[in-house]
């Protein structure tokens, strides 16, 4: 039998895949080592979410970029075609546990905006 355990963190939002609302998913990052690092790419949100956190994402200016395939799945995976947006939105993710190579094994959930934080008080290291 195996049980895994979820847990919940906070991350920024970087960016958005998909062009489809129900392939639409968030790009999540971190600060570390002084510098963002995307750590994954969320399951698919839903509606009341994506309704949420659209109006709070301001696109960057840039073109269409591309994640590793290991960012967002298995090492070997096709690159991951994203839109990048201000480092402004906190969200709250469900995951599976801890990072592993610096990014999450699976796809975390995302669960909700947190309002109350700003990436300035979320700090900077790996999420747990």
């Amino acid at each position: 039998m195996k049980w895994r355990r979820r847990h919940t963190a906070e991350a920024v939002v970087i960016g958005v895949t998909g062009t489809a609302p129900a392939r639409q998913a968030l790009v999540l990052g971190r600060m570390w080592a002084g510098r963002m690092r995307a750590v994954g790419v969320s399951l698919p949100v839903g509606d009341r979410l994506r309704a949420a956190v659209a109006p709070l994402l301001h696109p960057t200016g840039e073109q269409i970029r591309a994640l590793p395939g290991t960012i967002g799945g298995l090492p070997g995976a096709e690159p991951i075609p994203y839109l990048p947006v201000m480092p402004e939105v906190v969200v709250e993710i469900e995951a599976d546990g801890r990072l592993e190579f610096g990014r999450y094994r699976h796809r975390p959930r995302v669960r909700r905006v947190r309002g109350d934080l700003t990436l300035d008080r979320l700090g900077e290291g790996p999420l747990h």
